[in-house]
Formats: structure tokens, C-alpha cells, sequence
């Protein structure tokens, strides 16, 4: 179970006209296995703050936490095997590799270091398991191009999965997809939310998905707000 704060966060880039303040001072606390969403215009900042909380990134100044840990201060070594082991990604593009199996694909993450004492036979019957559980084992051996938009998404979802993360990060999961998929994607991860107690946190424009999220906040003028449900 992963505890996320964020004290003081700030992120600024260099611009033609000098620094661009993306983040100026967020400050939030989420409850392991609580699920959010964070909404807002497009430039104002949901990406990169979900990278920072991602590890993908550092912020200029101020300190994140999960669980405990300040991945700011690992080395690139210990960083790379916390984001493995500890956080799964879910971007708004799948991402999975043409030339390469839904079962392939989902393996992926676990070719990084630190499994060395889990036999490949272990890591494909979980895999197995997460493509039953997202309702794709009968397509596990099929590439990508066969798939479906929501079913590209799927993959993703169990690829985001394999290492058994405490924290899952999505970022406009189902903006590719028509309603009724993005409806079943979103099922999906609250879903999986729930009754796995992973930490959710999705990155939407839809209010109507961030309503189903526990916690719904806004990024407005590089301030985090949380909003009444």
C-alpha cells in the first residue's frame, strides 16, 4: 500500500520568453488506495505533474513521497527499479509493440532487472491470470494490428499490471476511445482499483469519468484544487 505526498511542488521550463511556470506549490496527500482524478485545460500542466508523481521527472523544487520514499534522491539504478517495481503507467496511446504478442507486450516490463528469482514459466501464468481478468486471454497470442482501439487499451492496462505496482498512473486513458469503450476501460481500472487496493490516479477531460474517481481535483493556473463530489 502506497501513501503519495506532494509538499510544495514546482516545475517551470525554459520559454522564448523566459521561464514558463507550470507548477507553482502543490500540495496533496492521497490515501493508499484511493483513486483521483485531476482535470484542467490543455497546456496547463496534468501531464508533467503526473510525471513528477510518476518519477519520470523531478520538480524544481519541493518533495514527493511515496510511500515513504523520496525517489528524488536515488541514484538512476534504484530509480529505475522503484518505477518497475512500485508504479504502472497507462498512457492515452497504448504504446504496445507491433511486432510483438498481446502476452509479448505484457511481459515486457518484466525483462528489467530484479526477476531473476521468478522463473519465466511464473511471470507467463501472470500474465495469463491479467489477460483473463482484463478479457483478453484468448487473444494472448495475437499482435496488436488484430486488436481493437479498447482492446489495445486492454493490453496496456495488463501490461501496466504485471509487476504488481501499489500505485497506477493514467494518463487520458480513454481519450482515443468512442464512449461505450472508454465506459469499460474505465470500469476496468476502477475495478481493478477496488478490489486490489492500487492508488488510481487519472488524468481526464472527462467530467463524467472523474466523477466516478473517489477524489476529483483541478489544475487552475498551476494550483492543485480539489473539488466537492
Amino acid at each position: 500500500m502506497m501513501m503519495l505526498e506532494l509538499d510544495n511542488i514546482t516545475k517551470s521550463y525554459a520559454s522564448a520568453c523566459g521561464r514558463l511556470e507550470v507548477l507553482r506549490g502543490i500540495s496533496a496527500r492521497v490515501e493508499p488506495g484511493q483513486s483521483i482524478s485531476i482535470a484542467g485545460s490543455s497546456g496547463c500542466g496534468k501531464s508533467t505533474l503526473l510525471n513528477l508523481i510518476g518519477a519520470l521527472d523531478k520538480p524544481d523544487s519541493g518533495t514527493i513521497r511515496l510511500g515513504g520514499q523520496n525517489p528524488a534522491e536515488m541514484d538512476e539504478r534504484a530509480l529505475a527499479a522503484f518505477r518497475n517495481r512500485k508504479i504502472g503507467f497507462v498512457f492515452q496511446l497504448h504504446h504496445l509493440l507491433p511486432q510483438c504478442t498481446v502476452l509479448e507486450n505484457v511481459l515486457l516490463p518484466t525483462l528489467a532487472g530484479g526477476r531473476a528469482r521468478e522463473s519465466a514459466l511464473s511471470l507467463q501464468q501472470r500474465a495469463m491470470q491479467i489477460l483473463e481478468r482484463v478479457g483478453l486471454s484468448d487473444r494472448a497470442h495475437e499482435l496488436p494490428a488484430r486488436l481493437s482501439g479498447g482492446q489495445r487499451q486492454r493490453a496496456a492496462v495488463a501490461r501496466a499490471l504485471i509487476n504488481r505496482p501499489q500505485l497506477l498512473l493514467a494518463d487520458e486513458p480513454t481519450g482515443s476511445l468512442d464512449e461505450e469503450t472508454a465506459e469499460s476501460v474505465m470500469g476496468l481500472l476502477l475495478d481493478l482499483n477496488r478490489s486490489q487496493k492500487i492508488t488510481l490516479i487519472v488524468v481526464t477531460h472527462s467530467s463524467r469519468l472523474a466523477g466516478r474517481m473517489e477524489r476529483r481535483f483541478e489544475l487552475r493556473q498551476g494550483k492543485l484544487v480539489e473539488r466537492p463530489l
